[in-house]
């Protein structure tokens, strides 16, 4: 203790800064530069004043020399808040995808263009770099504050500064293998978000000219009846944090809406609204004869289950369609290699055929089926035989496991334009035919969506279709953060709904409500 102080003293003496000061005064500097990076983002980032606090409160530890072990602990409460911020508030990945890309991609701010009107990656660089020296630099600074108050406190400083260190280690490592390692992507992208398909490797599903757009009719003003109350539609909307919304009656536009930054060019992640594509494949690949019967064993077409566990030839096609095949749940969303999962990890929990249990391990490997009945990747069957066929706008993307595995993600990966996703909506609608051409079995329609519990356990789910009883026969795709692709035969509506998250806890209300007011 009396060497420090008369080191500090002796520098006082020479004119020079301690080391404690000079950290300080650098850490203060890129606390200054990351202030600067955040309002250039114009993103809302982070934690609300979290950056003006740190610089701020960097700031005041100057006079509070003579009282160490205050300022001790508030640069150790900056650096708690700096650590949990660009941990899972503003990671590192969202800051580089501002700069890289133009805008942002936080969920709150999706489409906010940085201030500078840039798309650089080399500035994202910057941006990390700047965050994580401020991290580094404030620990640091802690570390030499901690000089002053004995062997076990410097030994706790000194530990929490490797702590730190090792985090960012570990971050950049995760950044830099989520194409080969599935706990990267788990530390890197957290989460699931509407922004995965642009982590994700993906293959085009590419469209087949010409496009064949929907006609559209003057748009009206809408209101739906939601919160207990009359609501204006788009008020709603935006409100509910959706980023494309599309509503079709007799195959005419009557509404588009977007949010967010999203125009009618954006694309929208699927996420489960891409498991219909998987099942109106498997209807049309049993109309063509590659498939026999929905009733047939996955292991007629998978072998190797049986080879694994005898049991998988009790489960059927329609099992894993219904969701009700008694398979352990299993959600390999980031999985690097899908094929493994569903191939050697999969196992049956129960008998199959006794109770609805949605599983998205199920759509996988119905994907693995039509995968080897059609000799090629599922993505290229679906162009051909849906995505082509119904004109749609602009290509699809379909995110797959990894570039070494190739599979695609049979359960959430397809993205593409709202409008687009409509189309099949309008193509159930239609009972599978579309411009005079019968795509799609009606028989395989009316099963898909049918209430009844004649050949599966559950009315409210048949062919990765939803459906509620009391709706007159509406039915809907569903999936995670708030996708809907929505279907009322009765009124001959089909409504689209993206967003960066559900919103509201009672969308199937809302959407028959509209449906029947269009």
């Amino acid at each position: 203790m009396v060497q420090v102080v008369t080191e500090e003293a002796s520098a006082e003496a020479r004119g020079r800064r301690s080391p404690d000061e000079t950290a300080l005064l650098v850490t203060i500097a890129l606390a200054a530069l990351h202030l600067i990076d955040h309002v250039l983002r114009a993103d809302g980032g982070g934690w609300r004043l979290v950056h003006e606090a740190a610089l701020f409160g960097l700031a005041a530890l100057i006079p509070l020399r003579r009282l160490p072990r205050i300022r001790l602990a508030l640069a150790a409460l900056i650096l708690v808040v700096l650590q949990v911020t660009h941990m899972f508030a503003e990671t590192p990945d969202d800051q580089y995808g501002t700069w890289a890309h133009g805008v942002s991609p936080l969920l709150d701010a999706l489409g906010t263009p940085n201030l500078l009107g840039i798309a650089q990656p080399a500035v994202g660089v910057v941006s990390v770099a700047v965050s994580m020296l401020l991290s580094a630099a404030v620990a640091l600074t802690l570390v030499l504050f901690a000089r002053e108050l004995g062997r076990t406190v410097r030994a706790a400083a000194t530990a929490l500064l490797v702590l730190v260190l090792a985090a960012d280690a570990v971050y950049l490592w995760a950044v830099a293998s989520t194409n080969r390692s599935e706990v990267a992507r788990a530390i890197a992208w957290q989460d699931s978000d509407v922004l995965d398909y642009q982590r994700l490797p993906s293959r085009t599903v590419h469209r087949r000219p010409p496009a064949v757009p929907l006609p559209r009719a003057l748009e009206q003003e809408l209101t739906v009846t939601a919160s207990g109350g009359r609501r204006d539609l788009g008020d709603f909307l935006r409100s509910t944090g959706t980023t494309a919304f599309v509503a079709v009656k007799g195959d005419t536009i009557r509404a588009e809406r977007y949010f967010n930054g999203y125009r009618h060019d954006s694309a929208v992640a699927s996420f489960s609204t891409a498991k219909p594509f998987v099942s109106t494949l498997v209807g049309v690949a049993l109309a063509e004869g590659r498939i026999t019967s929905v009733d047939d064993p996955v292991t007629r077409y998978l072998p190797e289950l049986a080879g694994r566990d005898p049991g998988f030839a009790r489960v059927t096609l329609r099992q894993l369609l219904t969701m009700s095949s008694g398979l352990a749940q299993q959600d390999p969303y980031y999985s690097l290699d899908l094929r493994a999962a569903a191939l050697r990890d999969s196992r049956i929990a129960e008998p199959p055929g006794r109770r609805f249990d949605y599983n998205n391990i199920n759509t996988v490997l119905l994907g693995l089926v039509l995968e080897r009945v059609t000799g090629g990747p599922v993505s290229a069957y679906l162009e051909d035989k849906v995505w082509g066929p119904l004109g749609m706008e602009a290509d699809a993307a379909w995110s797959i496991d990894s570039d070494a595995s190739g599979l695609e993600q049979m359960q959430a990966g397809l993205s593409g334009r709202a409008v687009d996703f409509a189309k099949l909506g309008l193509l159930y609608l239609h009972k599978g035919a579309w411009r005079g051409r019968q795509l799609l079995p009606r028989a395989w329609v009316e099963d898909s969506t049918r209430a009844d519990t004649t050949t599966d356990p559950a009315a409210e789910f048949q062919y990765n279709w939803w459906m509620r009883p009391d709706l007159s026969g509406d039915y809907w795709s569903r999936g995670n953060h708030g996708q809907w692709v929505y279907v009322s035969p009765a009124h001959d509506v089909v409504l689209v709904r993206y967003g960066v998250e559900d919103g509201y806890d009672d969308w199937p209300a809302v959407l028959a409500d509209l449906a029947r007011r269009l």
